[in-house]
């Protein structure tokens, strides 16, 4: 384990048994970057799930966080060709507008850890299980799915989410690799 890390743990220790208020959290590795905004079901089948029942692929592209920017990510916030429907307003950064609404407004339906909290801290701190696995925060499709709120994509009550997002890094894969 680097050194470095090694200090920081023990200092995290050290003040959470004097003052019993800090976590893990202050060594934690988080995401900061953009994540690629891909269709990790694969373009073809986002169109066919939109042919198929386009109301239904709207809504989950506004309400669905794991389906709006992991499974169909390109598909629901640049491909102009799925939104020409005049009864749903399109909002210039529909991006910006997703990761407003959905990411960065505090929601507990929305901002969670689906392995929950001592399965997502060994995570992001890698320690235990995570301490010589080279996946983190920054692997943000498996990250995003399961650790959420611990790794920063999301903010929640009192937690601000440490991703910056940007759809113009969001939508050049070069750009926005980890």
């Amino acid at each position: 384990m680097p050194r470095l890390l090694v200090f920081s743990i023990f200092l995290v220790s050290f003040f959470d048994t004097v003052y019993g208020e800090m976590s893990m959290q202050m060594v934690a590795f988080k995401a900061t970057r953009t994540p690629c905004c891909i269709d990790t079901l694969m373009p073809a089948v986002c169109k066919s799930l939109y042919n198929r029942d386009h109301e239904k692929f709207t809504r989950q592209c506004r309400s669905n966080p794991d389906f709006s920017f992991v499974q169909c990510c390109h598909s629901c916030h640049f491909n102009a060709d799925l939104f020409t429907a005049s009864t749903i307003p399109v909002p210039a950064d529909l991006y910006q507008h997703d990761v407003e609404e959905m990411l960065l407004r505090p929601n507990p339906s929305n901002c969670f850890d689906r392995h929950g909290i001592n399965f997502c801290e060994a995570f992001v701190t890698k320690s235990g299980l995570w301490g010589r696995r080279s996946l983190s925060c920054q692997h943000s499709a498996f990250a995003f799915r399961v650790c959420r709120k611990t790794c920063g994509f999301c903010s929640a009550p009192n937690k601000t989410a440490t991703v910056r997002y940007d759809s113009t890094l969001a939508r050049t894969p070069k750009s926005c690799r980890p």
